[in-house]
């Protein structure tokens, strides 16, 4: 079962254009390697064993050979520079969360190896797990175990210092049709603790929040015309929206100033304009610091 939120996934069409335009807002975003026989390669910014990581393809031809999950990625990015496609929870019990998927009767196929190669040399290796087969634009998440220990990725990708104040992830919102079904998937399938269901007028749409590890997921299904409705118009199914806490809100937002960069300010965020990180929603928030991973100096 799942343990913990591990990271989300924005699709770029230009990997270095990508990793500067990030670094601009203030993430340390470094390059991370390329997958191997998969055609793509990335960038990261990690914030501790959490991090966000920017996807793209160096390879077409390799990348729309790789199973179904690589044209999905071409096809996303058709006409656009970027899209938020997906994100992973950390298990530790991978084998057992196959088993327990497919007997549900779902279509999954078995833990599917993975690995990368980092610019210094170091290989990183692990296996995913996705309910329906498919980790991209779905409801929900895909799993994902680490063969490397933590510690060690913490000393190979170490955690960035980031201009923005960001600190780590917080809250993940996702857009569904069937809010019923979707559920299931968290509460029943993935054990996730559901803490609230109820209609939120405000986005004019069914509301559910559920609990990994001290934060949490939100799923919304629209009632009628409003954001939801919108972004799956627009986006189709999946995350929408990346919650990140930073260490002091009004340095975050003289940041953002300084450097002429267009937000939206609420109540207790900040909320990028989608145009500034190529369409993907970014909210900044103040919560009291969770114990971030750290690394032997």
């Amino acid at each position: 079962m799942p343990t913990r939120f591990d990271h989300a996934i924005i699709a770029v069409r230009d990997l270095d254009s990508a990793i500067a335009r990030f670094q601009h807002l203030g993430f340390d975003v470094e390059p991370g390697g390329r997958h191997t026989g998969r055609g793509t390669h990335n960038g990261l910014a990690r914030f501790g064993l959490d991090y966000f990581e920017l996807l793209s393809v160096y390879d077409e031809q390799e990348a729309r050979a790789y199973q179904r999950g690589g044209r999905i990625l071409l096809d996303e990015l058709a006409g656009r520079e970027g899209a938020l496609v997906g994100y992973a929870l950390a298990t530790n019990t991978i084998e057992a969360d196959a088993k327990r998927f497919r007997g549900t009767g779902s279509e999954l196929p078995a833990p599917n190896a993975m690995a990368r190669k980092r610019p210094d040399g170091n290989v990183l290796s692990w296996r995913t797990l996705a309910p329906g087969g498919n980790s991209w634009k779905k409801p929900w998440p895909f799993l994902i175990q680490w063969d490397t220990p933590d510690e060690q990725r913490l000393q190979i990708d170490r955690p960035g210092m980031h201009p923005n104040g960001t600190q780590y992830w917080a809250r993940v919102a996702v857009a569904t049709h069937d809010l019923e079904s979707t559920l299931d998937v968290y509460h029943s399938q993935l054990g996730l603790e559901l803490i609230s269901l109820a209609d939120d007028p405000a986005q004019n749409a069914h509301h559910a929040t559920l609990s990994i590890g001290k934060y949490t997921i939100d799923l919304f299904a629209p009632i009628g015309a409003g954001l939801i409705q919108q972004t799956l118009t627009e986006n189709r199914e999946g995350p929408f929206l990346l919650t990140y806490a930073v260490k002091d809100l009004a340095e975050t937002r003289a940041f953002l100033t300084q450097r002429a960069i267009t937000f939206v300010e609420n109540a207790d965020s900040l909320d990028l304009a989608p145009e500034e990180a190529f369409g993907v929603r970014i909210r900044f928030t103040f919560q009291a610091c969770k114990q971030v991973d750290t690394i032997d100096q």
